[in-house]
């Protein structure tokens, strides 16, 4: 779809609609030119928007990313407590603080949908690899994790998440807003979107 205004994705209302699909919010979010530049927005959805991580990204505390069908949230250890604030309509609120330089304790959540922890994984040593065949956190009945699919590198206080070439990727979850660049791919509810640059009006 060619866009050449602020264009609205979700289940019902928009520019985009897709009533079928029950993890979209209403209003989910929108793709706009602004400045010459394509900005994904999410519009404080429920289950949030994801894009493709295109290279290796440093971690920060409160950061949401999906593997395969796993979702994890990174924690970091004595940055306060600001990052799980609530907002007043109930949606999760997740600040960005800096880690620090030195000693920094960190841990993967392994999270449902809402945000419900299932399991939690110390980020304890230099690098922690994640897959469905090998790694030190295996999910073995995750068809679309590829074997070894991604892995986190802790390099002086900071935390660098690496996708090993999977098939399938690494998406995180945007806060509140993103520039996309030609080829991204980004999904929000069951809906997956691929950015080509010759159909931006």
């Amino acid at each position: 779809m060619p866009i050449a205004k602020e264009t609205l994705i979700g289940r019902e209302g928009c520019d985009l609609s897709y009533p079928q699909d029950t993890l979209l919010s209403p209003h989910h979010a929108s793709v706009a030119i602004h400045d010459g530049k394509l900005v994904l927005k999410d519009l404080n959805s429920q289950n949030g928007s994801f894009i493709r991580q295109r290279q290796d990204t440093e971690l920060v505390a409160g950061d949401i990313f999906l593997l395969g069908r796993e979702l994890f949230r990174f924690v970091a250890q004595g940055l306060g407590d600001s990052m799980n604030k609530g907002s007043s309509e109930g949606t999760m609120v997740w600040s960005v603080p800096k880690l620090q330089l030195g000693s920094v304790t960190a841990k993967l959540e392994h999270i449902k949908l809402n945000g419900e922890v299932v399991a939690e994984f110390k980020l304890d040593k230099p690098e922690t690899s994640l897959g469905r065949t090998t790694g030190d956190l295996v999910f073995k009945d995750d068809p679309y994790m590829s074997g070894t699919h991604a892995r986190i590198l802790a390099q002086s206080g900071h935390f660098l998440l690496q996708d090993l070439r999977s098939r399938n990727g690494v998406y995180r979850r945007v806060r509140e807003e993103i520039m996309l660049m030609d080829g991204d791919e980004f999904f929000m509810g069951e809906q997956l979107f691929h950015v080509d640059f010759k159909s931006v009006g």
